[in-house]
């Protein structure tokens, strides 16, 4: 037995046996026993270990993946990306050039940097690790002559020599900021690299009242400060023309938001007030002037999202380095053009403290009302089921949904909707319940910015007051609960919002603007890259929030800074040891929770915390972290020191006993107001479900291919050990992976898709009846969905609609017409007789008046 399996072996043999002394009721010498049991299995365990670590020591060859190793269940899907489209990687194929490794133990992750490994022949070097995978300690390695092809063109011709020539860089922001690459995007073709600039931020002094927190001492103080915010922290400018959408873009070293501005506009009209063409003409970072107009601007990207700016001369070696080595733009995260209503959750909801009872109660209305109505109507069934034309990310069955109605009325639609409703209740009673709220990219007030570098105003007044926010979703003067995950420490930023002909005129945004005078960004601790807000006008949640942040101050301290380090394996191994063993912010998120969910809420505490776990969060850049001092180490100790709390059976998957018992904290509350009725599938205008709908309308009646038959349910039992989940909670499989490599082998008993999917459709839905069909319509739900459509739609797409009330298919004769023949005629005969029955009220008492 291998030195890992037995170190597994005994690891589960001991956590066994003190699950046996946990959970029974053992007489003193049986426990005894297991204890001495323990002890040498801890023994033999430290054993193992120390001949592991020797082993490691004495290693000096270079490793070697097995590639049988290389299985099914590990391996992952990559979203479309500049590092894919570089790499000429073609959608929807397995790609060797890139492999990502966990670490589970230090020496071998040092020992693979430094020395890199072989896989099928071909050696593997470390590339770079994300934020989201240093959370995960992944590493993502890539295929050495891959790198050396096309590393001018990730780099934009920065080489390490000359990064290190420059006294080098911060390692963890290095690695961030190449693996910037490697993010979901598409191609951003309209980008002209020509008609672009880089510009200084926006930073000005904004005069506020702050809670003070020394990182040394841990000492608050409630003072004055003149505090500098740089309000474009990773935003840019983009001329409307060009794009009506916010939009996330990334480019060798550059990422952040671009919002529409017309700052030709801005231009124009300020020549014209001041009579001559005085403005127009800036600096860019490294002090060349630009005219706007003349060089026919688009892009204004501010020195913020230009990560690496130092390590070029220009601007224009940058754009010479983009052209030559044929660099790509990407784009993501567009701003949607209908904005679906959100979700508030448990962090937004335990800081409000002093809710009552009626007003939890108003504010989950709509909640409980899903909930109860769950199968009883139509529209509501498809809303919760996600086929509505706000959901822009259909999956299959929610496509199918949307044409055709009808298959409500199948086991599989109504077995989701159980699961659904299941989901729903678990996710209410955690906090998570719908709102009149959404969220939208959070910006600053641009009409300022431009005053600020085109009229070289350093102290801009902008188009926004303090106290107020712009956001085109709601109405003008409407309070505006402004809110961003994550809410740690009291964070509601109650705001009036402003809508006026003038600011439509700049504004052309759905976007939350914020104004240059006011310290929202350090409550809400936002930056402009693309965070989001959740925008909320529910008058309850309103109330309550500025009820509750009466007193309150925004949180400040010094936050560190790391210091440059030259760029070698050796300083990247101890960057990404560092992060990896930074610590959890998870953890210090749930002390919060904890304290906010007690019967004695302590804010110095929370504030203390909400500190600590902002260092922790940068912690990879700037490998600095407060230590706590003694007297205040005992006091967060005595308020976290408790279970989590009741409501994380339903948030956490918590069992009962690791959980306090429910107080009368406001999540808790929430939790007994939830209800959770038994579903009763009672719709009655969803119309009857014929599964030859699902089928190719051209073929007839298929007879069972058994080949076919069995081939699926083979492989439908063995997906579970396709996608398997192991030890840390993460999937090392990936289902889109394995829905594709089942589609495959499918396809290779019978190559004709048509037949495999009418074969299929006509044995699960009239043969075997069954609830579970997700492999087929993940397997093969684009041929499913464009049966439908060829059988359903046909040349009346607009016009075929289903009655509201009995759920037969009717043509839409004119716009209004929502019922049948038939129940037209039986409403209009209810609307009559209450008619008269109204009719007949009023006379009788106006008689008696």
């Amino acid at each position: 037995m291998s030195i890992h399996r037995r170190l597994n072996k005994n690891y589960r043999y001991r956590y066994l046996l003190k699950g046996k002394i946990k959970s029974a009721h053992i007489e003193d010498d049986t426990k005894k026993r297991f204890e001495e049991k323990i002890s040498r299995t801890s023994t033999r365990i430290k054993k193992l270990k120390d001949t592991l670590y020797e082993l490691f020591a004495k290693n000096e060859e270079l490793r070697v993946l097995c590639s049988e190793l290389i299985r099914e269940k590990n391996t992952i899907s990559v979203f479309d990306s500049v590092l894919t489209r570089t790499l000429k990687v073609k959608q929807n194929t397995l790609t060797k050039d890139i492999l990502v490794v966990q670490t589970y133990f230090f020496d071998i992750l040092k020992d693979l940097i430094h020395n890199g490994f072989i896989f099928d022949n071909e050696k593997y070097i470390c590339f770079t690790a994300s934020a989201g995978q240093i959370r995960t300690k992944k590493t993502v390695f890539i295929k050495e002559k891959t790198f050396n092809k096309y590393q001018q063109s990730l780099m934009c011709g920065l080489t390490i020599k000359k990064i290190n020539d420059h006294k080098g860089v911060n390692i963890n922001k290095y690695l961030a900021y190449l693996a910037l690459c490697n993010s979901a995007t598409e191609k951003w073709d309209e980008f002209d690299i020509d008609k672009s600039i880089v510009v200084n931020d926006m930073e000005t002094l904004v005069n506020c009242t702050v809670d003070f927190i020394d990182d040394k001492t841990y000492e608050i103080e409630t003072k004055n400060m003149d505090i500098p915010i740089e309000h474009t922290d990773g935003c840019g400018m983009i001329l409307p023309r060009v794009s009506k959408n916010s939009m996330m873009v990334r480019l060798p070293w550059v990422k952040g938001l671009l919002v529409p501005f017309p700052f030709d506009k801005f231009i124009r009209e300020e020549n014209k007030k001041a009579k001559k063409g005085l403005y127009g003409t800036v600096k860019d970072i490294y002090g060349k002037e630009h005219d706007l107009n003349a060089e026919k601007i688009e892009v204004i990207f501010t020195k913020s999202q230009f990560k690496m700016w130092k390590y070029y001369s220009s601007w224009d070696e940058y754009k010479k380095f983009y052209k030559k080595f044929k660099c790509h733009a990407g784009k993501c995260n567009e701003e949607e053009s209908f904005i679906k209503n959100a979700k508030l959750n448990y962090q937004m909801l335990q800081t409000l403290t002093d809710i009552t009872d009626d007003e939890l109660r108003t504010i989950s209305e709509e909640t409980r009302s899903n909930i109860i109505n769950v199968g009883t109507d139509r529209r509501t069934m498809l809303k919760i089921l996600g086929a509505t034309e706000t959901n822009i990310n259909k999956n299959y069955v929610q496509q199918a949904l949307e044409i055709y109605p009808e298959l409500l009325n199948d086991t599989y639609s109504k077995e989701i909707l159980k699961q659904t409703k299941k989901s729903m209740v678990m996710s209410a009673k955690a906090g998570k319940i719908s709102i009149s709220g959404k969220y939208t990219f959070i910006c600053p007030d641009l009409y300022a910015f431009c005053e600020y570098l085109i009229k070289d105003d350093k102290d801009p007044k902008g188009l926004i007051d303090d106290g107020e926010v712009s956001c085109f979703l709601y109405n003008d003067e409407e309070k505006l609960d402004c809110l961003r995950s994550p809410h740690l420490y009291r964070e509601h930023a109650v705001r009036r919002n402003k809508v006026n002909k003038e600011m439509k005129r700049w504004f052309v945004t759905k976007n939350l603007y914020t104004s240059c005078h006011d310290a929202i960004s350090k409550i809400l601790m936002f930056d402009v890259d693309g965070d989001k807000s959740l925008v909320c006008n529910d008058k309850t949640i309103v109330s309550v929030a500025e009820r509750n942040m009466k007193g309150i101050n925004p949180l400040f301290y010094n936050m560190a800074k790391a210091e440059a380090q030259p760029v070698n394996y050796e300083t990247i191994y101890e960057g990404l040891k560092s992060a990896y063993t930074g610590g959890n912010i998870g953890m210090i998120s749930n002390d919060i929770t904890k304290i906010w969910n007690s019967n004695n809420v302590n804010l110095d505490v929370i504030k203390l915390l909400c500190m600590e776990n902002n260092f922790t969060i940068d912690y990879a850049k700037t490998l600095y972290k407060p230590e706590r001092p003694n007297n205040k180490k005992k006091i967060i100790t005595e308020y976290t020191k408790s279970k989590t709390p009741h409501f994380f059976i339903y948030a956490k998957d918590k069992e009962k006993i690791n959980v306090e018992l429910a107080n009368e904290s406001v999540v808790n509350r929430l939790g007994k107001l939830i209800p959770n009725p038994r579903i009763k599938f009672s719709a009655m205008n969803i119309g009857e479900f014929d599964y030859r709908v699902l089928m190719n309308k051209e073929y007839a009646k298929r007879d069972i291919d058994n080949q076919i038959i069995e081939k699926y349910k083979e492989l439908d039992l063995k997906k579970r050990f396709m996608d398997t989940r192991p030890v840390d909670g993460h999937y090392t499989g990936d289902s889109l992976f394995v829905y594709k490599n089942i589609r495959e082998k499918i396809l290779d008993v019978c190559d004709d898709v048509e037949h495999v999917v009418d074969v299929l459709v006509q044995f699960l839905y009239e043969k075997k009846k069954s609830s579970y069909k997700t492999t087929l319509w993940s397997s093969f739900g684009d041929v499913i969905v464009e049966n439908i459509k060829n059988n359903i739609i046909k040349d009346t797409k607009e016009t075929i609609i289903l009655c509201e009330s009995c759920g037969e298919r009717i043509e839409k004769d004119n716009k209004n017409r929502k019922y049948c023949s038939e129940c037209q005629k039986s409403i209009r005969l209810i609307q009559k007789r209450e008619w008269d029955r109204n009719n007949k009220r009023n006379r009788h008492n106006v008689r008696h008046s």
